[in-house]
């Protein structure tokens, strides 16, 4: 910028010149050029002065393939016109907006929206177009680039706006019935199990222990007393409390890395079991063996029916990464004294280790309702041999999208 500025001397120096030399032609010549290299540099330098640029979405969270519409605006607030402009609005590379061919940009996983043009005196241009997203995940739109430059071209500026709008993809949701599940019972049957739900915070009375009771129910301290096994009993609850399981894995070593058709899929019958289950009243919950992007803390939604629940719950499995935090036998360990009793425990796996499959039988063992959904093709069914097993691998691909 600086050597554009030198030729700014030109003028002062043909006015010298032409003034000792007798020249009025060169004199006027400089005076002209000092005229308009100073009009031209203060137009530079007030080009961008009272210019807004925004954008904004009509939702900032919507389902993966889901179109939302994408405004965005440049607005000119003073007489001074933009001559032309260049305004770059860099956009997350798996969003794609209709009808548009959008470049890469410098920055990796970004792609440029452009648009060029004049802009004159307090006028403003709107732009609206439909967006969506090829993938679930957290996604930006922004932040924004304007480049312009007084009426000769001579001093280019431009404009950074480091505003960002984000923009969540929720994962995509099936109909249970067209994976495959039975439209009455898609949980099945619960044979010799009490269908009653029942509160553990709220204790009706004691009675003598009876064989298939869990340990959790034992009382100890009544026990002592009456010298047998006494086991509490517990009032009903009104609330049906249903925990999904996912599991991260998609083999059996993280250094082999994952399979990401089968996490997909793993992740979209997650979402589908958490409408399906709020569509129904239940209390969700969910726990996987991951973390959020930018935390060291497992996931993990604590059962609730709230209005908040399920958006929390599709948020949470749209930023889900394949890196895991250990296995979720593990997890399930630690949260087997949260867990209320007579709660419905669904896993959702493509892959299920030995020591999942056990624990989802002793979970089934201390009188939890359990369910596992397995999501691939790779799934020894020996290991699960006693749990009622639901496999959906194929029928992603044939099945319609509910939402």
């Amino acid at each position: 910028m600086v050597f554009r500025d030198l030729w700014l001397l030109a003028g002062p120096v043909l006015i010298g010149v032409g003034a000792g030399t007798g020249q009025p032609m060169v004199t006027g010549i400089g005076v002209v050029v000092l005229i308009v290299g100073a009009i031209s540099r203060l137009w530079a330098r007030y080009i961008f002065r009272r210019v807004r640029v925004r954008s904004s979405l009509s939702e900032a969270r919507a389902f993966q393939g889901e179109q939302v519409e994408l405004r965005f605006e440049i607005e000119n607030r003073k007489p001074l016109p933009l001559p032309w402009f260049d305004l770059r609005v860099a956009i997350s590379e798996e969003l794609e907006v209709e009808g548009e061919e959008l470049p890469a940009a410098s920055a990796p996983g970004l792609n440029w929206l452009t648009r060029r043009g004049a802009l004159g005196w307090y006028e403003r241009r709107r732009w609206r177009m439909q967006v969506s997203s090829r993938e679930r995940g957290q996604f930006q739109i922004g932040p924004t680039q304007l480049h312009s430059a007084d009426i000769l071209g001579i001093f280019p500026r431009h404009l950074d706006a480091p505003e960002m709008t984000p923009f969540i993809a929720y994962p995509r949701v099936f109909a249970l019935d067209d994976l495959g599940f039975p439209a009455d019972r898609p949980l099945g049957d619960s044979k010799g199990r009490n269908r009653i739900f029942e509160d553990p915070l709220r204790i009706a009375g004691l009675r003598d222990y009876e064989p298939g009771d869990p340990l959790r129910r034992i009382d100890w301290k009544a026990t002592a007393r009456h010298g047998e096994l006494q086991s509490r009993v517990y009032e009903p609850s009104a609330v049906q409390h249903l925990y999904v399981l996912l599991n991260i894995d998609t083999l059996e070593h993280s250094w082999e890395g994952y399979l990401k058709d089968d996490l997909e899929r793993t992740v979209s019958m997650a979402a589908s079991l958490a409408v399906w289950a709020t569509g129904r009243r239940y209390a969700v919950g969910l726990l996987a063996n991951g973390s959020l992007p930018n935390s060291d803390r497992p996931i993990r939604l604590p059962p609730s029916r709230a209005r908040t629940q399920l958006p929390r719950i599709l948020e949470t499995l749209a930023v889900v990464q394949p890196l895991t935090m250990g296995d979720l036998a593990g997890r399930l360990r630690r949260e087997a004294s949260r867990l209320p009793l007579g709660s419905t425990l669904i896993l959702a796996a493509a892959f299920i280790p030995d020591e999942l499959a056990e624990a989802m039988r002793r979970l089934q063992d201390e009188g939890y309702r359990v369910a596992v959904v397995v999501t691939s093709d790779r799934v020894d069914l020996d290991k699960l041999t006693g749990l009622p097993v639901r496999v959906t691998g194929r029928r992603f691909e044939a099945s319609e999208v509910l939402v």
